[in-house]
């Protein structure tokens, strides 16, 4: 065998150690990552269910039934008056031509939506029963929302104006249709809703 043949033999012979050994530690450091994955997998199993976020109390000033005028400020609107109704725990302008008011109420449900609005309106004062169609879709305002909508097979109509007001729901309503006397037009009702704010 010639020296070169050994050399040639020699230099293969470490070349296939040097690849043997260059797999075994990718393998090895592929073991171990593999390894820390289980770990974190595992850190993160053990770890307990973070629960959402409760939303914050109320703080300051907020409308509710137990006080007067929902503990609202409510200004004359023309010929229309500001009243409490302490039996009913509504805050209304009344005109002594109309028949009907311009409602404000403090309710339990959260409005949010035109589908929480349907889905809550069999059991509100100011509608009684299911919506039966939209006149006017739900339009933002600076303080929150109104709509238009129709119950009672389309022959009521009624304005309804809702705000948040630091926790509470306030709806602000009034009759767009009149079985006894002149109906309340949407402009009014939608002045007076707009006008009325918080007590500090």
């Amino acid at each position: 065998m010639t020296t070169t043949t050994i050399k040639t033999i020699t230099t293969l012979a470490l070349v296939c150690v040097f690849s043997l050994g260059t797999v075994a530690c990718d393998k090895k450091d592929e073991a171990k990552a593999d390894d820390k994955k289980a770990d974190d997998k595992k850190a993160d199993d053990a770890k307990p269910e973070v629960a959402p976020a409760e939303p914050a109390a109320p703080t300051g000033p907020q409308p509710s039934n137990d006080k007067e005028f929902l503990g609202l400020d409510l200004q004359p609107q023309g010929d229309w008056t500001p009243e409490w109704d302490e039996d009913a725990k509504v805050a209304k302008w009344t005109n002594d031509k109309v028949f009907y008011g311009i409602v404000i109420r403090v309710v339990s449900d959260k409005l949010t939506s035109m589908d929480e609005l349907k889905a809550a309106a069999p059991m509100m004062m100011q509608v009684g029963t299911a919506i039966s169609s939209v006149t006017k879709d739900v339009e933002k305002t600076d303080n929150g929302w109104f709509t238009v909508v129709k119950y009672d097979d389309d022959n009521a109509e009624v304005y309804l104006n809702i705000r948040e007001i630091n926790g509470a729901t306030v709806v602000c309503s009034a009759n767009l249709s009149a079985k006894m006397g002149d109906a309340i037009t949407e402009e009014l009702a939608h002045k007076a809703c707009e006008s009325y704010t918080l007590k500090q």
